[in-house]
């Protein structure tokens, strides 16, 4: 073992600087002939057939499902509040929302929170966030179809191993849906 990174006097990051590191996402430093400087490694997620990519600074946490307080006359793809760490939280059913099929086999359901504090939100998804490592190369010039209440809220797309990503801007999206839960 290294002597040095034992030392007493050995730099020590800030915590804020090691949590803002960009984290080993297991991707070659090469991808298609490009620098680790041209490739963006992002977090994406399904919502049903609709991928969508984290945005890269935007803090991001995977949680069990717990159990929701529900909220009376508000619309059904509101699936209630949670409390997280003092702070209520909306939690959305996406697949529900958008008119999506859900999975037919049965996954095990997490709640993934994007934003902190009063602007956390949190999504159901049916499966892991994964990492994708994007160039300039998988930017996609036209766009799919899209359902009309998700669409304002993606503003780039990429083709990665056949499947198309969505740069998803969930600042706007939660503030969107706000204006929309009372039935």
């Amino acid at each position: 073992m290294n002597d040095k990174a034992l030392s007493p006097n050995a730099a020590w990051l800030k915590p804020s600087e090691a949590l803002n590191r960009p984290l080993n996402r297991q991707v070659d430093d090469k991808v298609h002939g490009l620098t680790h400087a041209e490739v963006s490694r992002r977090l994406g997620f399904h919502v049903g057939s609709i991928g969508l990519l984290i945005a890269e600074h935007a803090i991001s946490e995977l949680r069990e499902m717990v159990a929701l307080c529900q909220i009376p006359n508000t619309a059904s793809w509101l699936l209630g509040l949670i409390n997280l760490r003092g702070n209520l939280v909306p939690v959305f059913d996406l697949s529900m929302l958008l008119g999506l099929e859900k999975p037919a086999e049965k996954k095990k359901r997490m709640l993934l929170i994007l934003g902190q504090g009063e602007e956390a939100g949190g999504i159901v998804i049916d499966d892991l966030p994964i990492h994708i490592a994007l160039t300039t190369l998988d930017r996609l010039e036209t766009f799919p179809a899209l359902p009309s209440a998700i669409k304002p809220f993606t503003s780039v797309a990429y083709e990665k191993n056949g499947e198309v990503w969505f740069n998803f801007d969930h600042k706007g999206f939660f503030e969107s849906l706000a204006t929309r839960v009372a039935v």
